[in-house]
């Protein structure tokens, strides 16, 4: 009788396992799917990285038990190398480049405003003026700032001149709105090389998300850098907090929850429209390509997964660990991206979690310009 019970248990953990690697199948088919032809398969992909630990985790269970059935989330595991890749990099190179070869190093950063807007009173201005003179001072050869923000009548947050002019930096700056205080807030990118042509792309009329390019001239190769800021997921920390507090209030709970669900769907069909408007300009660039920015999407979903059929990841290609972007609520969240194409490589990534001041960490990478 108890053989019987073990096998009977060990043909139940057999079923789940087949279903979690059908949940697998799913999640990477739902991957292409454009959010806006059919919008559930947003959340679908959205769970992948639940499904692809779980299938960790029945390899674990499968080894302790010895048993063959260990061969499926074995095979999961290394067909479906590349997913896990995205959401933990294994590079352990030195980060130097071959001796003679040029190079380039390029910051991102979603700067939060310098959180400027939390400065009502002037006591949040020393923290401020430390995020400005950290990237004023980082040793990148191009920065990439998104929710810039530029006050010519502050000395605190007169960044364009703080930034730019006092580092003799070339720049173009595409602003979004302006606020009541005159203050120009939108995208930006700053250059130590020659900026040669440049150009804005709109996701919509009255759509503050964007992305600029700018072509500039590195010791004599052009390189085509991106800067985007896409579709906020529009989930605030209180809203958060207000669907955990509402666990065991049925009603309450099921509202947060519509709420968030509702935020979401959002936030897929109108990044999935903005990353293929953006693609559709990467594809007609003459020169390679670095494209960074706020994704506002993890790696599994469809936005990442658009980029990366057509360029490398800086993070993946050059990376360690999680390299989560996101310092929020949400633990290990990595909606901040470098992808590059060909005629690049990337050696080098890093995300400098020592500058904690915005509600986005900075990434940086270096890359090789590889010869023809």
């Amino acid at each position: 009788m108890p053989g019987t019970f073990r096998e009977i248990r060990r043909k139940v953990w057999l079923i789940l396992n087949i279903l979690v690697v059908f949940w697998v199948l799913l999640g990477v088919l739902c991957l292409r799917v454009p959010p806006h032809e059919f919008w559930p398969a947003g959340f679908v992909a959205l769970s992948l990285p639940g499904a692809l630990l779980i299938n960790v985790l029945f390899l674990f269970y499968w080894l302790i038990k010895r048993s063959w059935y260990v061969v499926l989330p074995l095979l999961v595991i290394i067909l479906g190398w590349g997913y896990y890749n995205r959401l933990v990099a294994f590079n352990f190179s030195d980060g130097k480049a071959p001796e003679g070869d040029k190079t380039l190093q390029v910051l991102s950063y979603n700067v939060h405003v310098f959180n400027a807007y939390a400065d009502t009173d002037g006591s949040a201005r020393d923290a401020s003026s430390e995020m400005i003179n950290w990237v004023a001072e980082h040793p990148a050869d191009v920065y990439c700032l998104q929710e810039f923000y530029s006050n010519r009548g502050s000395s605190t947050y007169n960044t364009i001149s703080r930034i730019g002019n006092r580092y003799d930096k070339f720049r173009y700056f595409s602003v979004s709105y302006v606020d009541r205080n005159k203050a120009d807030i939108g995208i930006i990118i700053f250059s130590k090389y020659p900026v040669v042509d440049k150009g804005v792309i709109r996701f919509g009329e009255s759509n503050h998300n964007r992305a600029i390019w700018a072509d500039i001239n590195v010791k004599g190769d052009t390189i085509r850098i991106y800067t985007a800021h896409l579709q906020s997921m529009s989930i605030k920390s209180q809203d958060i907090e207000n669907t955990y507090s509402a666990i065991g209030d049925e009603v309450s709970f099921k509202k947060e929850g519509r709420n968030l669900a509702r935020r979401l769907k959002k936030g897929f069909i109108a990044r999935g429209h903005q990353v293929e408007k953006l693609l559709e300009h990467i594809n007609e660039s003459p020169h390679p390509v670095i494209v960074c920015g706020d994704l506002n999407d993890i790696p599994s979903s469809y936005t990442y997964n658009q980029l990366a059929r057509k360029l490398q990841n800086a993070f993946v290609e050059a990376g360690t660990g999680v390299g989560a972007t996101y310092n929020g609520p949400l633990p290990f969240l990595r909606i901040d991206n470098q992808f590059y194409s060909e005629g690049l490589r990337a050696y080098d990534f890093t995300t400098h979690y020592e500058m904690g001041l915005s509600d986005h960490f900075p990434i940086s990478a270096k890359y090789v310009l590889e010869k023809e």
